[in-house]
């Protein structure tokens, strides 16, 4: 039975983390194999119910990330251990490769680059011709291609549920539908305000995704999550099989999101997308929707505004904002890559949330970032490919928790 949280006000924790997604549940995983008395606070019913859960399930190879870079550090390490882990635990994954099209010469000049992060980053790629294109996808059209066969599917939401298992048959305490209020270090202990009680431990790790940034207050103020809805569509059931894996466009390098994609999943659904607009609301699902609220905060914001005064930004966001809104924008990208679709080989599907940093001067944050007091750990990026390296990941910062005890 899941302890009562006024019962949790008798105990003192080594360690709280304080949200359920796969970084949060990762990192409380590591803290108890090393037998540390960690809580998981969540304000939701179950784990994984935002970003973690509402992605496109993909396992990412690491040719796109930066060389030296944390995220490629830790995605091409998490994308071996992701594997291991859903074949140990039989969590449903399809391991079938990514394939990133070049349909113009232009293109071929991102491929080649793509190429090269991949080889610094070792992990495994290779360049295809237009022939060869057609022995891995059939269907699809392009000059020229790069594959990437590390790449693979997994359902989200039955990993990170696994691995939630995994943590509380270690020990760990997970407190549901229990949202945190503040954060408070006094002396050597953390106080931790909820909706339903107090919680004292000797460290906190704030994993809280989309609203990371305002529980870490004072040690924040210069950077603020201003979320993007992506909105999927995905092919009738009676195309799924004109799709065999991943089949991506190329992206624009000088922004933090891949473009559409067509992915098949491992329930065999195709699904196609997303779209990227800005968000309302920090769990705003739909169009007209404004949950989650911190609209205010978004627009109060000096780096919104300069982030929207870039001429490339603008154009993206137009571009977004057509694909977020019309299924027929999706399709149109779609077919570029698979001529044989057309509008009606289109429903629309779900959508996500990304929890996208921007600092003072309107950069969009890429990497994964982290900062730290004395008795907190806040984790305060770690968008795509956070899933891809969540194991590693979480690995470091139970190591920086422990450290602190």
């Amino acid at each position: 039975m899941q302890p009562r949280t006024n019962e949790s006000q008798q105990i003192l924790f080594d360690a709280i983390v304080i949200g359920s997604g796969a970084i949060g549940i990762s990192t409380a995983y590591h803290l108890a194999k090393e037998k540390i008395k960690v809580a998981i606070i969540e304000k939701e019913s179950g784990p994984a119910m935002h970003q973690s859960g509402r992605n496109s399930g993909v396992i990412h190879a690491g040719y796109n990330l930066k060389p030296g870079s944390l995220k490629a550090q830790y995605c091409v390490k998490g994308n071996q251990e992701l594997r291991e882990y859903c074949q140990e635990k039989g969590v449903p994954i399809k391991e079938d490769g990514i394939l990133i099209i070049a349909q113009t010469e232009s293109d071929t000049t991102v491929i080649n680059e793509l190429e090269k992060r991949g080889i610094a980053n070792k992990t495994p790629v290779k360049i295809l011709g237009q022939d060869e294109i057609k022995y891995v996808e059939p269907r699809v059209r392009g000059i020229q291609a790069l594959q990437a066969i590390n790449g693979a599917s997994i359902d989200s939401y039955s990993y990170v549920k696994s691995l939630a298992n995994d943590t509380s048959s270690l020990g760990a305490k997970i407190f549901y539908n229990n949202k945190v209020l503040s954060i408070k270090e006094q002396g050597n202990i953390v106080t931790t305000k909820t909706e339903k009680g107090i919680f004292l431990s000797k460290v906190v790790i704030n994993a809280a995704g989309l609203y990371a940034d305002e529980l870490a207050d004072d040690i924040a103020d210069d950077i603020r999550i201003i979320p993007f809805r992506g909105y999927y569509a995905e092919l009738i059931p009676q195309l799924t099989h004109m799709v065999n894996s991943h089949v991506y466009a190329t992206p624009d390098l000088n922004f933090p999101f891949l473009g559409i994609h067509l992915s098949k999943r491992t329930d065999g659904r195709v699904i196609v997308g997303p779209g990227a607009m800005l968000a309302f609301g920090r769990e705003a699902y739909t169009f007209g929707s404004f949950k989650g609220g911190r609209l205010s905060k978004t627009l109060g914001w000096p780096g919104f505004y300069k982030m929207m005064a870039r001429p490339e930004f603008q154009k993206l966001l137009q571009q977004e904002i057509k694909k977020s809104i019309l299924i027929k924008a999706i399709a149109k990208e779609a077919i570029q890559l698979i001529p044989e679709l057309t509008e009606n080989s289109f429903i629309r599907s779900y959508a996500g949330n990304r929890a996208q940093l921007v600092d003072r001067n309107g950069n969009l944050i890429d990497d994964i970032l982290v900062r730290e007091t004395s008795q907190s750990i806040h984790v305060l990026n770690a968008v795509s490919p956070g899933l891809t390296c969540s194991l590693p990941f979480g690995r470091y910062l139970a190591h920086q928790a422990i450290n602190k005890l």
